[in-house]
């Protein structure tokens, strides 16, 4: 069952325009939604909630699509937006105290934990406290509604380690609770990405390029070292370095095949790291969408 399905969604926001995105989000799921500055990610978890109008395409939420005017849905979403506005004169008791009210999910006892160990005072304004105070204080009121679906734009900017290491180790918690949950979160952090995400959404410069399995995405492309530079096409390489002893594939067993038939030594070989493949992926480095029909020539 997918809890959100979005179907050709496009969303033109000036010059800049995100989408098509065909996307099916699994129930039970952590899927980290990655791109660069601007990408358009926000915009999309936006889109999600309502708060944003896609100009094209549907988007549905349980298997259902939205309603004009019926918004139980939301009964089931909590949602940490990247910032808050509306609750500048509110202390973070009262801020509580209305969250409480519309969400029925809300833990008390959740909520007084994450402040306890995050040292949030409550008697204090939103607007008197420090960037990194907000922020921890509007993830306790997020994270203290365990909803069917959680999503979190941005969860560990702004706020220190030990916040980041609480908010990574009760995401793992609530999914443990009920493994239908779903969670969203965008993040540029690697470790969270690597520690926490069963799944990678893609999004280059608003182009949607794909929800990936993260481990399958993380054993999809090897690096060879070879004992001399290419002297003919190979294919699945899509990356040379230094004089071509160098390059990287994204499918193995046919690059390494046709590299013994080429009478090329593989000195050694090794999986490219995460760390090094988004990067490259983000920057139009590696086409995945292309990747299948992609030969490398070799140094020219």
């Amino acid at each position: 069952m997918s809890v959100i399905k979005f179907e050709q969604v496009c969303k033109q926001m000036g010059e800049f325009e995100l989408g098509p995105v065909n996307v099916a989000i699994p129930a039970g799921s952590s899927v980290a939604i990655i791109g660069d500055n601007g990408a358009g990610k926000s915009t999309l978890l936006k889109m999600i909630m309502g708060l944003a109008k896609e100009d094209s395409g549907h988007i549905q939420l349980f298997d259902q699509n939205r309603v004009l005017g019926d918004n139980s849905w939301k009964k089931r979403i909590a949602y940490q937006p990247q910032t808050t506005s509306g609750c500048s004169g509110l202390k973070g008791s009262e801020m509580k105290k209305l969250i409480a009210h519309f969400s029925s999910s809300f833990d008390e006892e959740r909520f007084s934990r994450y402040v306890r160990e995050l040292n949030i005072p409550l008697n204090k304004r939103f607007d008197k406290l420090s960037q990194g105070v907000q922020k921890k204080l509007i993830l306790a009121l997020t994270l203290a509604q365990p909803q069917d679906v959680m999503i979190f734009d941005e969860p560990m900017a702004a706020i220190d380690l030990m916040a980041q290491k609480l908010v990574i180790d009760e995401m793992v918690q609530l999914m443990d609770e009920n493994l239908e949950r779903t969670i969203l979160f965008t993040s540029h952090q690697l470790h969270d990405i690597r520690k926490f995400a069963d799944y990678l959404l893609l999004i280059r410069q608003g182009e949607f390029l794909g929800m990936f399995e993260k481990d399958d995405l993380a054993s999809k492309f090897t690096r060879f070292w070879l004992d001399q530079p290419l002297q003919q096409p190979i294919s699945c390489v899509i990356h040379t370095s230094g004089d071509g002893r160098e390059v990287i594939s994204y499918k193995e067993n046919i690059t390494e095949q046709e590299l013994n038939k080429s009478n090329t030594h593989i000195i050694r070989k090794a999986n490219v790291g995460l760390d090094e493949i988004l990067p490259a992926i983000l920057s139009g480095e590696f086409d995945l969408k292309n990747c299948h029909n992609q030969h490398y020539a070799g140094i020219i």
